[in-house]
């Protein structure tokens, strides 16, 4: 690798490739040097080496301040930019009516590397020129990144990444902007003698190019430290990362190791190129580590359902760690929800999880901070039971798993580490490769302490489950030794285990509580390598697919580590019930996200799922079963609401999906169980399942024809009347009733004193008041005083909306942000914070001089809901000019609602 050069030589040729004078870049490095930017030295050839942070900075002065005498402020003012939008759209002033797309907006966004998570711009510059040095990440540098631009005229900066999208390039660009309460440079502060004229001043634009061969020009201050830790970008190939292990007694071991990933990440290549029945969930928070989430929550959850964290291994993602594993194989036969993180390239280029990371390996940062948030966004959708929280994982994702499970105690009830290695066991790359090749040996107490020391939890602590291969070369089985020494002294055990036996030719061994509790297990696989021990087939305790990393050995540590967390005993009763429940036929594939449940009253909606099963939890995602149905010539509209055959609907669905076979026309009420498909009793079904749930109690024998089927239903439920209104609240099909619509529901309007919020005013007298009710008006501006940033101000009530609500309302807009082409005003209406119409003018002023009707605005996702309706203006300057947004509303009308609390 290049030594790179002195900060003389540095300047020297930095000025060369910039087109800028010598002594200019000399002089610049004085200031920096007297402004206490960086530490004095020698001159000449004598002084220290130009490190990629030292580089960073010396380019942000040089591109950032239009002036010599700038270049400090300069230099502080933008390296602590902060990153805010991702976006393919141009710089170029615009106005948008209408709800926006906001972040990407690509067809197809991909994954962006080079970004770096949340850092700053200074730290994202100097992490680019790592890349540049590197010969292993320059080539990827070099085809992704497009280049780095900066502005003098208002303290915002760039980073374009070249992204690919349906066979095109496009060019994405994140933003860094100043974070809140920051003032901008003093040649932009008026406080300062600055003045804020974008005229005078330009955008510096450096293409990667130029770029990369300043970062050649730069070295790294310790050579042992390693580039290869957040280098951002996949690999070229595998093979580069060979000489990442600088201690040559561990090469060999990583040479093999990096060849057995290899042929994993092609089986993980050809899973993921097929469908994958794990849904992805973008948005769950502030997301510091950079994963993706991924979940499956199966058709039938057991009552309070157990969450399983499934943490993939190096060069794996969740989809093919799940296929070989057979997680969501076990969760459709428990009814428990999994939650499958992954991880991005751009963190870790083989794909690990970054457990012997600094900022990985502790609460309430990086990559378990994402992680605990992905688990309370499933919590909250889901309504998993807290004291039913578990996690496991394999290699990186054991050793992620030992990190969750120190940093977060309080959220687990247990974990389950596969060849994997204890917390805190590494610090850097180097002690990674000491660590898993050779093992790292310490006292109990000493293990004990890191994990207390990791949260303020005090106990009670989650049970373990430590699997291990006694021929492992890539993870050494030490490490499973000292996994368990870790957690018996957390627990306060014996060392020596309560229980030893043999399970199937392999060792099993258990450290009991002093209730006898099994608080802790090992098993010991005899002569299998890495990997997680599986026992591919159909049989209950069988799952999982034999395939690199997943050695069928004839026993399911999938399946084991379940029945160790107690999930089998809390399946679903209708899975339950059965002598056997298999895996689901690749016929039926369950939804990969369940739809919101839409309440009629106080009684739960009813769904069926193609199996005649029916849950609380809508698993049909089609409304095309309404319009296959036909109704029969006989007298059908008598027994069943709106006229309509929901049963017969049913049935046409489950022979429209090939599931059933046809049965002919239905017969009619006093013969269908004679008639349904395969001779099932879909009605009756329904009841029952509805009976195994303790949602209806029992009424005796519900096979009884349909002609007394309206007498016997339990405690007098038509459970087919509600199936019908539940499908016509979804909106499968249309309201066919006759009933005279709710006069004080169907077009109501919201004035009065009910309304809250900051920043709005009623106006009752104003003479722009075109209704009975008082004007809302807003008024909201940034960059007075040189106060600048994003300011909003907003204005709330609670609304209870019915089956097909419609907003509507009149506005006048004054929208002022011509300013630069970053500065930005902003009107929007949100019901329960997400967006149903907005206006927004970057660079521009946009002025309604009448008045702007809005009508039909569709709420149906917020039907039969409780919800928050908001109305909010913004406005964002990135300088000591004034950006302002007001806005004028009135006529609100929301067709199909109350106001929550029954005022008008």
């Amino acid at each position: 690798m290049q030594s790179g050069l002195r900060r003389y030589e540095f300047s020297e040729r930095l000025a060369d490739i910039l087109g800028e004078s010598r002594r200019d870049l000399r002089f610049r490095v004085t200031l920096m040097v007297t402004g206490g930017l960086v530490s004095p030295g020698p001159r000449g050839r004598g002084s220290p080496p130009a490190t990629p942070p030292y580089a960073a900075n010396l380019l942000l002065g040089a591109m950032a301040a239009p002036q010599q005498a700038h270049t400090v402020a300069a230099i502080r003012c933008y390296r602590e930019l902060q990153p805010s939008a991702v976006s393919n759209e141009g710089t170029l002033p615009r106005v948008v009516v209408g709800p926006s797309q906001r972040g990407l907006n690509v067809a197809e966004p991909p994954v962006l590397p080079l970004l770096f998570g949340q850092l700053p711009f200074g730290d994202v510059l100097s992490r680019l020129l790592e890349l540049a040095q590197a010969p292993e990440t320059r080539a990827t540098l070099a085809s992704e990144l497009f280049g780095i631009w900066v502005s003098r005229g208002f303290p915002v900066a760039g980073v374009q990444i070249g992204a690919w999208s349906k066979d095109r390039r496009t060019v994405i660009t994140r933003r860094y902007e100043l974070p809140a309460g920051a003032r901008p440079p003093a040649w932009l502060d008026p406080a300062r003698g600055g003045v804020a004229d974008p005229g005078l001043l330009h955008t510096v634009f450096l293409p990667v190019r130029k770029l990369i061969e300043i970062g050649t020009l730069t070295t790294f201050p310790d050579e042992r430290s390693s580039p290869m830790v957040n280098l951002g970008p996949k690999m070229a190939s595998i093979a580069n990362l060979v000489n990442l292990a600088r201690q040559p007694r561990f090469r060999q071991s990583w040479e093999k190791l990096l060849s057995a990933l290899a042929s994993v990440q092609a089986w993980t290549n050809s899973v993921d190129s097929r469908d994958s029945r794990l849904a992805e969930v973008t948005s769950f928070g502030s997301n510091p580590g950079e994963l993706r989430m991924l979940t499956y929550v199966p058709a039938m959850l057991a009552p309070s359902p157990a969450l399983v964290v499934v943490l993939h291994g190096c060069t794996q993602t969740a989809g093919s760690f799940d296929k070989g594993s057979g997680w969501s194989t076990l969760a459709d036969r428990f009814g428990f929800a999994l939650l499958l993180p992954e991880q991005h390239w751009t963190n870790n280029p083989l794909r690990c999880f970054n457990w012997f990371r600094a900022e990985d390996t502790a609460r309430d940062r990086g990559e378990p901070l994402s992680i605990k948030q992905m688990i309370e966004r499933m919590i909250a959708e889901y309504g998993i039971d807290r004291g039913r929280v578990y996690v496991t994982g394999l290699s990186s994702g054991a050793a992620m798993t030992s990190v969750m499970l120190a940093t977060y105690p309080d959220l687990f009830a247990g974990g389950a580490i596969l060849a994997g290695v204890p917390y805190r066991s590494a610090n850097g790359l180097q002690e990674a490769f000491e660590t898993i090749f050779q093992g790292r040996s310490r006292s109990g107490r000493e293990w004990g302490d890191l994990v207390r020391a990791a949260s303020p939890h005090e106990g009670p602590w989650p049970k373990i489950s430590v699997w291990h291969g006694d021929a492992d070369s890539s993870v050494k089985p030490m490490n499973a030794d000292e996994v368990i020494k870790q957690w018996v002294d957390v627990h306060g055990l014996h060392p020596s285990p309560s229980i030893e036996r043999d399970v199937n030719g392999h060792a099993h061994r258990v450290w009991q509580g002093a209730d006898g509790a099994h608080l802790i297990e090992s098993y010991t696989i005899t002569g299998m390598a890495h990997g997680a021990p599986l026992e591919p087939g159909a049989e209950e305790h069988q799952c999982g697919t034999a395939a690199p990393f997943f050695n069928d050995v004839g026993l399911s540590s999938t399946y084991h580590i379940a029945r160790f967390w107690g999930l089998p005993e809390t399946r679903p009763e209708a899975a339950a019930s059965d002598e056997r429940y298999r895996e689901p036929t690749a016929a039926f594939e369950p939804a990969q996200a369940p739809l919101s449940s839409i309440p009629l009253g106080n009684m739960p909606t009813i769904y069926v799922d193609s199996h005649g099963r029916a849950s609380t939890t809508e698993i049909l995602s089609s409304g095309r079963a309404a319009a296959d149905a036909e109704a029969s010539p006989r007298d059908r509209s008598s027994s069943a609401p709106l006229g309509i055959d929901v049963q017969g609907i049913i049935s046409k669905s489950l022979e429209a999906a090939g599931l059933l076979k046809g049965s002919g026309d239905s017969a009619s009420g006093a013969d269908r169980s004679s008639s349904a498909p395969l001779g099932i009793d879909v009605q009756g079904i329904i009841s029952k399942s509805l009976e195994a749930a303790g949602l209806l109690k029992g009424s005796g024998d519900n096979s009884a024809s349909g002609a007394g089927r309206s007498s016997s239903a339990p405690l007098g439920i038509d459970v087919q009347g509600i199936i019908s209104q539940s499908l016509e609240a979804a909106g499968v099909f249309g309201n066919a009733r006759a009933a005279a619509p709710d006069p004080a529901r169907e077009s109501r309007g919201f004035g009065g004193s009910d309304w809250q919020g900051e920043g709005w005013q009623l106006l009752a007298d104003d003479a722009r008041v075109v209704s009975e009710n008082p004007l809302l008006f807003g008024e909201v501006s940034s960059g007075n005083g040189c106060d600048v940033g994003n300011k909003v101000r907003s204005i709330s009530r609670r609304l209870v909306l019915g089956h097909r609500p419609q907003l509507s309302y009149v506005r006048r807009l004054n929208l002022s942000a011509g300013v630069n082409d970053y500065t930005q005003a902003r009107f929007s209406v949100l019901v329960d914070g997400l967006t149903v119409d907005e206006v927004s003018a970057v660079g521009m002023e946009h002025t309604e001089v009448e008045w702007m009707q809005r009508s039909g605005i569709d709420l149906a996702p917020f039907a039969n809901r409780t919800v928050t309706l908001t109305f909010e203006v913004a406005a964002n300057s990135n300088v000591c000019n004034a950006v302002v947004a007001k806005a004028w509303v009135d006529r609100i009308k929301v067709r199909n609602a109350a106001a929550a609390g029954g005022s008008g």
